[in-house]
């Protein structure tokens, strides 16, 4: 699901194991307050504990401080490789319902026409995961597949996933959206409308995590740099 399209989705998403009266009027007049509205104790001890909330504000902002570190080395790299793409500025967001839980995001090269994706997007996931994301669709598809296809098969993408969805805008590693990439995954991209390789760490690997993007980062540079860059 695209994250700029999250709105209604999540609404939906987070719903889906409620009951059926926070979606009935007439069930929801039904109901006790009690039922509906009273908070349990662990919601509680949640509600009652401002530490949480300004630990999480300083999370963010550390993943904030991260990603614009990753950024300073990342498009000088992108640029000396690419002198000639025009890929606009880096660009950290943040929001609060990636299917319910927060995320930020750095996105360089991000170029997101209709038809046409090349992006490479950083990932901070609450409660999950940080990942690194190359997205390719339409002429940049064509433009880049040999050169993955050589990294796959020189094994430089041992580890990483491939998106196996129609969807291009889901980011979570479940096994309907990605797959670990094998060599016959590249006999496949003629076939495919876009192309996704990621590659994830669990957050345990904090300290490790501006080191896994920067370095993953200029794999990917390097693997596209051998074909030469669409204007």
């Amino acid at each position: 699901m695209a994250l700029a399209n999250l709105g209604f989705y999540i609404v939906a998403k987070c719903q889906i194991d409620l009951p059926i009266s926070y979606n009935n009027k007439h069930l929801l007049m039904q109901e006790s307050p009690k039922t509906l509205f009273l908070l349990n104790e662990a919601e509680m001890a949640v509600a009652m504990n401002s530490t949480f909330i300004f630990a999480k504000q300083n999370i963010i902002e550390k993943v904030y401080k991260m990603f614009g570190a990753v950024a300073g080395e990342g498009v000088s790299q992108f640029r000396d490789k690419f002198p000639a793409m025009e890929t606009g500025n880096a660009k950290i967001s943040k929001g609060e319902n990636y299917n319910c839980l927060p995320y930020v995001m750095l996105d360089f090269p991000r170029l997101f026409a209709k038809d046409d994706v090349f992006a490479i997007r950083c990932f901070f996931w609450w409660g999950n995961f940080f990942s690194i994301t190359l997205h390719l669709s339409g002429k940049y598809k064509e433009q880049y597949s040999n050169a993955l296809i050589e990294g796959i098969t020189n094994h430089v993408f041992d580890d990483w996933f491939c998106c196996n969805n129609d969807d291009e805008w889901q980011h979570d590693f479940e096994p309907a959206n990605y797959t670990i990439i094998d060599c016959t995954f590249a006999k496949t991209f003629a076939d495919r409308r876009f192309i996704k390789l990621a590659k994830k760490i669990p957050l345990t690997e904090w300290d490790n995590a501006f080191k896994f993007f920067t370095d993953n980062f200029s794999i990917l540079v390097e693997t596209l740099s051998y074909q030469a860059p669409m204007r």
